[in-house]
Parts: C-alpha cells; sequence; structure tokens
C-alpha cells in the first residue's frame, strides 16, 4: 500500500512516501510556513523522485494539529481534496499522539506537552498498550503491528469545556480530584493549560493509584519554552525530546489504523484546533 503522509503544523513539518511502513523518499520542510506553496512543492518532488502519480497513493495521511491554524487548515484541505479526487481513504492524526508515538517511551504513562503560546501548553495524556509495547522496552521505531499506545484524554474520557468541573479519567478510573479550574480548554483532542495549572496537573496525577507508575513527558526539541518546563517541574517526571518532523510517526498510525479499519472519508476528516484561533476569540458578533 502507498501511503503519502505530510505535515503542515509547524515549519519542521514536512511530506513522505511509505510503503506500508518503509520510507520510499521523503522531503522535510525547509523553514517556510507558507505551505499553501510549499506542500505542493514537496509532494509533486516526491512524486517525480519515484516515478509516481497521485493517483497511485492509496491512502493519504495527515498531521491534524495542534499547531499553525493555517498550516492545518491547508493541510488538511489538500487530504480532503485530493482524497476525494481519487476516492481515496484519509486518516487524520494528532500532532500530540505522533509524539507519542515517535519516541515509544519506557513508561506507562506519556504526557505530550507542546507551547499554545500566550503562557499556556497543548496536553496530550496516554496509557501504554501493554500488547503492543512490553514492559520491557519499546520496540524499534518502525516496526511492530500497533501503535504505542492510546489516548486517555480523549473523547468520553474527558469532560467538555462547556461543564464547569471537567474531570479526568485515567484507564477508565475517574481521577480523585477534578482538573485544575485554570484549564482554558478541555476537547476531545486534548487539553490547554497554563504553566501553573499544568504542573498542579502532573501533581495531582501522580497521587493515588498511579503514583508508582512512571510517566514521561515529551517535548519537541525545537520547543524552547516547553523543554524550560523540566527545572521547575515535579522531579518524579521523565523528560524525553522528540524531533520536530514528525512525518515518520504520522504515516506509522495511519498504517496502523488501516490494519484496523479505522480510515476516514475526506468528509469525515477533522482539524485538531483544541482552542479557539486568537480571531475567533476576538470576534464580535
Amino acid at each position: 500500500m502507498l501511503v503519502l503522509a505530510f505535515d503542515t503544523t509547524s515549519e519542521h513539518g514536512g511530506a513522505a512516501i511509505y510503503r506500508d511502513l518503509e520510507c520510499l523518499a521523503c522531503s522535510r520542510n525547509q523553514g517556510s510556513s507558507n505551505y499553501s506553496v510549499t506542500l505542493f512543492r514537496m509532494v509533486e518532488g516526491l512524486l517525480a523522485q519515484l516515478s509516481l502519480d497521485l493517483r497511485d497513493i492509496e491512502l493519504f495521511a495527515v498531521a491534524t494539529g495542534p499547531g499553525s491554524f493555517t498550516g492545518i487548515r491547508v493541510g488538511v484541505a489538500a487530504a480532503q481534496g485530493w482524497a476525494q479526487a481519487f476516492g481515496r481513504p484519509v486518516r487524520g492524526v494528532s500532532v500530540l499522539e505522533a509524539m507519542v508515538e515517535e519516541a515509544r517511551p519506557e513508561a506507562v504513562w506519556a504526557a505530550s506537552v507542546l507551547d499554545a503560546r500566550r503562557g499556556e501548553f497543548f496536553v496530550g495524556l496516554f496509557q501504554r498498550d501493554g500488547e503492543s509495547c512490553p514492559a520491557g522496552g519499546s520496540r524499534p521505531m518502525g516496526h511492530g503491528t500497533g501503535a504505542w499506545g492510546y489516548a486517555v484524554a480523549a473523547g468520553s474520557h474527558i469532560g467538555k469545556a462547556t461543564e464547569p468541573n471537567p474531570v479526568l479519567k485515567l484507564g477508565g478510573v475517574q481521577a480523585s480530584r477534578p482538573l485544575p479550574s485554570s484549564a482554558q480548554s478541555a476537547t476531545e483532542h486534548g487539553l490547554v493549560l497554563a504553566q501553573n495549572s499544568l504542573r498542579q496537573f502532573f501533581e495531582e496525577f501522580a497521587t493515588g493509584e498511579c503514583a508508582s507508575q512512571a510517566i514521561c513527558c515529551l517535548v519537541r526539541e525545537h520547543d524552547r519554552t516547553a523543554l524550560e518546563l523540566r527545572s521547575t517541574f515535579p522531579g518524579h517526571l521523565r523528560w524525553q525530546s522528540v524531533q520536530g518532523c514528525l512525518v515518520d510517526a504520522v504515516a506509522r498510525l495511519a498504517v496502523f489504523a488501516h490494519r484496523e479499519g479505522r480510515l476516514q472519508s475526506p468528509a469525515g476528516l477533522n482539524a485538531c484546533y483544541v482552542r479557539c484561533s486568537d480571531a475567533e476569540l476576538h470576534w464580535k458578533g
């Protein structure tokens, strides 16, 4: 199966073509965030390098955020357009999940942390799948039959932002305390927390039945603001850096989803904004 995977959520994105889990050709973005131009140039170059046409692609995999609003829109629209034009399925992949898949930490829990600007951070919480990633260690990157784990701060596991006190459930068990009251949003895609609330979140997480279980915080190597959290956060946390370009992880997660029959139609592909854009926040009707 030929897969075209791309990430336009930050300037550290790129595109690549795979045959299942094997990367055939890859092009990393060269610093420009104008993906309305660079994405199509990268894809055109990859196709030419492999003597392929877009109609040869059997699955489109796209990073859906969080990240740059404009970049997300370009990536999602491109995936929808190509998939619709050629009658192919798509798979959207959260950047927070891709960070976990890229790192595959030797821990029970993994928390992806991204700088969300305005003194806030995007956070995604994941629990390792014991069958796909045994306790003895993580699988070699690019191998295996399934993803590292699954999101527990997602869907029915977390209260909506419209609720007065959204509650986090860990492994199906409700946590002893609600999320910090200063959480700016809580959606099916993750959380937005101010720095003090994020520290409180990790302190509360380490109580009760989770106290003896390892949790690893994942930050992207170019994300200086998130990297600086390590010096002021609880000492029980483990930290691991993840490379900026996550296209490999996006492709793997899409292939795993294909194997499990969890693909999407173009119309069913959604962006993971996590919070409203500045324009939406300041819009007055």
